[in-house]
């Protein structure tokens, strides 16, 4: 049971998952008896490019297939050959291990004049963006002049490493990760040949596990057979699997989009007492809020992705939808992520999830005390008032008078009236400073120019008033 991704490997094009512009164009191209002499598969691991190339190279050698088909009969001795691995018109290379020019010539070009026993002689190799430049270009002499009956297949998983003249020479294919829709399916299929009783709750946690990589999937499920028995309960499934929070992610992002911190906070805690993992729910609020993101921008776009949960969850989802806008979710994801990277407090691990829901529980009443008119009034007059005090006491000096006052000044209208006002009161306790100078025909000179000053030149001069109003 361990080996169940090799025990269900696809035979044909029908029993491979996604890829279907993949399959498509193969199949045109077998039906009408015209296959490419090379291809490129390029595109996340364990997705089907080695396996594609498998069938397609039965296809084009199959000797029951008829003209105007493109599925192999895996009956004859070709197929049957080739699914073994005994066919000597099939090379399999591994790049990544022969990676020098010599591998090349032994292994590609010696072996590619020789006639095939069927119709094609095929050479499938492996992680090809691992050859060496002069392995690249002993390859790209066979490439650009092959014999009729060569057909190469190149599978990679780091397109951008192979050089541009090999990909001109080649139908490139980019292949996707498999939706957990199509993952299930495969999973339930092998339960029902394997005779295991196992929920689909536990093959969605499984799907949703292996990220879309199907024999990441096939594995995951191997070990959970292995636990022994014709079924699998949900306790034994969560000693291979970490368990699903879905649930309660949703239920926390639904009193978030309520605003009620209070609330949430407390089903987080409950939460994480129950003995959950910080990270992990973490990552399933993020998921799930992405998840919302899509919906929100064009519905069912996440279930074209792999996203669909469970009716009921779906419907709150729905509830969720419609109280928040864009930016709203935007923002809730962004804090979510935020907290994920935030490992300063190690003794309380929840606190970054606590703050990042307090925070947007409570960013409107921050922003509306922020833009209160009262608000902007008050701190205005009271820096006007600290800075006239300080005038009078003679302990500021010019420039941070310039700068709190221009600050304030233009603040708004209303602070802009306010400073009129109190300039003119500045002008004032300038004009009653001076006269308290023992030198009165200097306190007497001083106040008319305080008076005639316009509000620049008093901040211009106000070092050396200081110094006068001081001896």
């Amino acid at each position: 049971m361990s080996t169940l991704y090799r025990n269900y490997r696809p035979n044909n094009f029908s029993e491979v998952l996604g890829q279907n512009h993949v399959k498509l164009t193969l199949q045109n191209e077998i039906a009408s008896g015209h296959p490419g002499h090379s291809y490129l598969f390029c595109g996340p691991r364990a997705v089907g490019k080695t396996t594609l190339a498998r069938i397609l190279s039965k296809a084009i050698n199959c000797e029951n297939r008829k003209e105007g088909e493109f599925e192999p009969c895996d009956k004859c001795d070709s197929c049957k050959s080739i699914k073994a691995g005994k066919n000597l018109d099939i090379s399999e290379i591994d790049a990544a291990s022969n990676t020098g020019v010599d591998n090349v010539r032994e292994s590609i070009i010696s072996f590619s004049r020789l006639q095939p026993k069927g119709k094609y002689k095929v050479f499938i190799i492996d992680e090809v963006h691992m050859l060496s430049v002069p392995a690249f270009n002993a390859l790209l002499k066979i490439m650009e002049e092959p014999p009729a009956y060569v057909v190469f297949v190149l599978c990679t998983t780091e397109v951008h490493k192979i050089p541009s003249t090999i990909i001109s020479r080649c139908e490139r294919f980019d292949f996707q990760k498999i939706s957990a829709t199509e993952i299930v399916k495969k999973l339930r299929k092998i339960s029902s040949e394997e005779g295991v009783d196992i929920s689909d709750d536990i093959l969605k946690s499984v799907a949703r596990q292996s990220g879309g990589y199907l024999r990441d999937a096939e594995s995951l499920l191997g070990q959970i057979f292995s636990l022994g028995g014709k079924k699998i309960s949900n306790e034994q499934a969560e000693l291979i699997i970490p368990k699903n929070n879905n649930r309660e992610a949703v239920n926390i992002i639904s009193l978030v989009s309520k605003k009620d911190a209070a609330k949430a906070v407390e089903l987080l805690n409950k939460i994480i007492d129950n003995g959950v993992n910080v990270k992990n729910f973490n990552n399933e609020l993020i998921n799930l809020s992405r998840k919302i993101l899509l919906d929100k921008i064009n519905p069912g776009l996440s279930d074209s992705l792999g996203l669909n949960l469970e009716e009921e969850m779906e419907k709150e989802i729905l509830e969720i939808i419609k109280l928040l806008s864009i930016n709203d979710i935007s923002n809730i994801l962004d804090k979510f992520l935020n907290a994920s990277y935030d490992n300063r407090s190690y003794l309380i691990p929840q606190l970054p999830l606590e703050i990042a829901i307090i925070e947007y529980c409570h960013e409107d009443k921050a922003l509306k005390n922020n833009s209160n008119p009262s608000n902007k009034v008050s701190n205005t007059n009271s820096s006007l008032n600290n800075n006239t005090s300080n005038l009078k006491a003679g302990n500021i000096n010019s420039n941070n008078f310039n700068k709190d006052v221009n600050n304030n000044d233009l603040d708004s209208n209303l602070g802009n009236s306010l400073a009129k006002e109190d300039n003119s009161n500045l002008k004032q306790d300038i004009s009653s400073n001076n006269s308290l100078n023992n030198n009165e025909s200097s306190s007497n000179n001083n106040n008319k120019k305080g008076v005639s000053l316009s509000y620049n030149d008093v901040c211009q001069k106000w070092p050396e008033f200081l110094v006068k109003i001081k001896n």
